[in-house]
């Protein structure tokens, strides 16, 4: 007996194996042969396989070449990108016209290598180590009729060449393998250089420097060097000379990544170059007349003197879509021209001799109102000048541009930048408004808290107390705030040592907010200091005198005008302050009382409504309570007395829901929401309030056994908790309407795929095994775990119901028994269950037991092995079911 044993475990072993690893492990792909299902091609070193793949695990179809034995799976090239073949098994063969081809069962052709016709005989398909697939003649051995290194996707392998009919095109999303929005390719230039494109119109990223020599090298099949017309290739820190498997991807971000795979540590793919590696080096990201920052969160910013084309809702997440000029005038006393250092632009449209940056700006002032910009230079090696000008809109600027940075100065009008004579210079990209000061020239000096570093392209800072000088990223000057950047996470976490350190007119009113922000504002400016009359000038209405509150001489108002500090000038009238003091006494009792008056009577009405409010809650309170009494007490009554103990009898562990709320959740029942019947009723589909998806069981009136079936859920199911049961919502009695509510699981049940030829596919050999494993954990709790010994009595495919992730969940408990503690077998009259699953002394005997369910068990095991129903599986002299059949070979063994 134990050989038989021995043999049958032996054939069954090699059948699975059999079963499993479908694939033809070959890396040729000769006439009449094909590939379909998880069949794969291997090259011969093993190191790239071919077949199909489902990205997104649904029911759609890809050929693509992966790397082999990389986890996890690696695609670099999709065949059939846009066009997936869906709800149908997919093959990959060499057609009669000699082309390879993505077909499915019906004949319809979704890709093919598009090769004038030929007769296919002598044509094979091979997949070689380089992870080129190439269709060749086997009569001929020169060159290679079709081969996917000329028709990339989204990856550059190592032995590819890139030249102007080589593109690679990200896939859509990151599961999505469709052609999506950004192109990588040779610039129509004839430089050689590399660009990026979106929507394969818009220049996306173009780089200031050249690529880094690994990935020159890499493009170039390592035949020519670059001839970049700025700069020769580079090499970036371990670039130079990468090890073992490496690529170029076009990400669907928009990047351009070198990435390679570390199998020495285990760390999996490491990316080192990546490009564009900020907002800012996208090409024009920010818009015309705008600079991009990527220190700052938003990034883009309007230059001094523009305004935003318009506003975003959200900024940090929005297009920013350029900037325009506040006013335009090229009278010579009104113009200005804003510095900036260490800024990269796009190249000026015309260079003019001059031999001083004075005659350069005059040049650009020749051409007002199209000259927007100018920069002079003068070249160490030969002292000789050069003045650009730029006459079309600004490009977006990138600020702190070290490397390749140039100073601009950009033309705009004084007024813009300047509110008054004693306002300081812009510092970079960032006006400073009065009061606030830059150094003692200009401002007030009580709001000497800033200082402009030159050394690092005009960067604006704030004298923090306790943390030295932080960035100001932006200054609000209508609200008197200003935004700094902190560096270090620690001066967040100790903010009550630091937060109450700034003096007066300054102060924190928002403290690490997005992270690594301040917000400081500060009080409005009193009048300008002076020392005589002309330092007043500035502020007409004015006279330089001593000022009574601070003994120090200002430029006061003169009479009829007061100091008003949102214009910060002297304004016709009577000020607010001093009105105020002049109100009669009667007015201020009289809006005082009406007011104390007003409020009481809110707080009555407030009071009366509140108990009113407060009563009809509990009367509300009561009829729900009674209600949801009444309810448990009609499915107390259905309980027999014999079959549960006392204990459990105390209550039901789940919601009651009114009748109206489930008909809201299933719209009346609708035959759209309808999923299925079953032996007691039908099932439907429900969302609560909230998006809550349910499953609703509507019992039958006429059933015999709904009732039973439904104590059974009610007060079984809802002491049973775990991951691989049905769980169990809430219950309704009304009338004659029993209703069960459930989780609420997409997938079905495991018969839907396991006999369905298409759906089935999606089921590979691990997670067959997974839902076997997920069903003995549910079975080993009924049996041995639980609270209660519970044998389910029907335990099929059927009542094997799969959520979103393919997890099992048994279901449908009408037909479980209850054990006794040391109980381990019963009898019965009354035989319940489905033919063909339960077991012989219960079917004949009436016997019941855990073993009943071990048998129902073994037989949904052979259903999920053999893809086979067990009534439904016949061979002629071999055996009426799947069951019969596996009996009979134990007898052969």
């Amino acid at each position: 007996m134990r050989t038989n044993v021995a043999v049958f475990l032996f054939i069954f072993t090699n059948w699975l194996l059999w079963f499993s690893q479908l694939h033809l492990a070959l890396d040729i792909l000769k006439p009449g042969e094909k590939i379909t299902g998880n069949e794969t091609l291997v090259s011969n070193g093993g190191k790239f396989e071919m077949g199909f793949f489902s990205p997104r695990k649904d029911a759609s179809r890809y050929l693509g070449i992966w790397y082999g034995g990389l986890q996890p799976r690696t695609v670099v090239w999709v065949a059939n990108r846009d066009h997936p073949v869906l709800d149908s098994p997919a093959f990959f063969q060499i057609s009669e016209e000699g082309n390879v081809i993505v077909s499915d069962m019906n004949g319809k052709i979704y890709w093919s290598s598009e090769l004038e016709g030929s007769s296919s005989l002598n044509r094979a398909v091979k997949l070689m180590d380089s992870g080129n697939l190439i269709l060749f003649d086997d009569r001929v051995s020169i060159n290679n009729l079709w081969q996917s290194f000329e028709h990339p996707t989204d990856t550059f392998l190592p032995y590819m060449e890139m030249d102007k009919n080589i593109k690679l095109t990200s896939w859509r999303t990151v599961d999505d393998p469709a052609s999506g929005d950004f192109t990588f390719q040779l610039a129509q230039t004839g430089d050689n250089s590399y660009i990026i494109l979106k929507d394969q119109v818009h220049l996306h990223w173009q780089p200031s420097d050249a690529v880094p020599s690994t990935i020159s090298n890499l493009l170039t099949n390592f035949t020519r060097s670059p001839q970049s017309k700025k700069n020769v290739a580079r090499s970036i820190g371990n670039l130079t000379k990468p090890e073992g498997v490496y690529k170029l991807v076009m990400n669907y971000t928009g990047k351009i990544e070198f990435q390679w795979y570390d199998d020495k540590f285990g760390s999996g793919w490491s990316t080192g170059f990546s490009e564009p590696s900020g907002t800012c080096k996208i090409h024009d990201a920010c818009g015309s007349f705008s600079s991009c920052n990527d220190n700052n969160n938003p990034p883009c910013n309007c230059l001094p003197g523009f305004h935003p084309e318009s506003l975003p809702q959200n900024s940090a997440e929005e297009q920013f879509n350029g900037c325009f000029r506040k006013t335009t005038s090229c009278e010579r006393k009104d113009v200005a021209f804003l510095n900036l250092t260490n800024v990269e632009i796009r190249s000026s449209d015309q260079q003019v001799e001059a031999e001083s940056e004075a005659v350069c700006q005059s040049k650009c002032l020749e051409l007002c109102p199209r000259c927007q910009a100018y920069s002079y230079n003068v070249r160490l090696s030969d002292r000789s000048s050069v003045c650009l000008i730029w006459t079309r809109d600004l490009s977006t600027l990138q600020e702190h541009s070290l490397q390749n940075g140039i100073s601009l100065s950009v033309r705009l009008l004084i007024s813009d930048i300047a509110s008054n004579a004693r306002a300081c210079e812009p510092c970079g990209t960032i006006i400073v408004p009065y009061p606030l000061s830059t150094g003692p020239n200009c401002g007030d000096p009580l709001y000497f808290k800033l200082n402009c570093d030159n050394s690092t392209g005009d960067q604006l800072n704030f004298q923090m107390p306790g943390l030295g000088p932080s960035r100001v990223v932006k200054i609000h000057p209508d609200d008197r705030k200003l935004i700094i950047q902190i560096q270090g996470s620690d001066v967040c976490v100790d903010k009550e040592n630091h937060r109450g350190k700034l003096d007066s007119p300054f102060n924190v009113t928002n403290w690490c907010f997005a992270q690594d922000k301040i917000e400081v504002s500060w009080l409005p400016p009193l009048e300008p200091l002076c020392h005589n009359s002309t330092d007043c000038s500035d502020w007409p209405h004015s006279t330089c005198n001593d000022d009574s509150k601070d003994e120090k001489r200002r430029c006061l108002c003169n009479e009829n005008y007061y100091w008003n500090n949102s214009t910060l000038n002297c304004t016709l009238g009577v000020s607010q302050e001093s009105s105020g003091r002049k109100k009669p006494l009667t007015l201020i009792l009289v809006v005082t009382l009406s007011s104390v008056a007003f409020v009481a009577c809110v707080v009555c009405f407030a009071y009366k409504w509140k108990r009113i409010m407060a009563h009809k809650k509990d009367r509300g309170r009561v009829q729900r309570i009674r209600g949801m009494y009444d309810s448990e007490r009609q499915v107390k009554d259905l309980i027999d007395l014999g079959e549960l103990e006392e204990k459990d009898n105390e209550g039901i562990e789940v919601p009651y829901f009114d009748f109206e709320t489930i008909l809201a959740a299933t719209d009346d029942f609708s035959d759209a929401n309808k999923l299925g019947r079953g032996g007691y009723g039908s099932v439907y589909k429900g969302i609560l309030p909230g998006e809550q998806y349910i499953a609703v069981k509507r019992l039958s009136n006429v059933s015999s056994q709904g009732l039973k079936e439904f104590k059974n859920e009610v007060v079984l199911i809802s002491k049973l908790q775990h991951r691989n049961l049905v769980k169990l919502r809430g219950y309704c009695i009304t009338g004659d309407e029993k209703i069960l509510l459930y989780e609420y699981l997409p997938n079905k049940s495991l018969d839907t795929f396991l006999f369905n030829p298409t759906r089935s596919l999606i089921l590979d050999w691990q997670m067959r095994f997974d839902i076997i494993l997920g069903v003995v954990r549910g079975m080993l709790y009924l049996h041995q775990d639980s609270r209660l010994r519970v044998i389910h009595r029907d335990l099929k495919t059927s009542n094997i119901l799969l959520d979103e992730e393919m997890n099992p969940k048994i279901s449908d408990f009408g037909l479980a028994r209850i054990f006794g503690n040391k109980e381990i077998m019963a009898n019965t009259e009354r035989i319940v269950g489905t033919y063909g699953y339960m077991a012989p002394e219960y079917a004949l005997d009436g016997l019941l037991s855990m073993k009943s369910d071990v048998f129902s068990f073994g037989v949904v095991v052979l259903e999920i092995i053999s893809g086979k129903k067990n009534t439904g599986f016949f061979q002629s002299k071999q055996g009426s079911s799947l069951l019969g059949y596996v009996s009979l070979i134990l007898l052969l063994c």
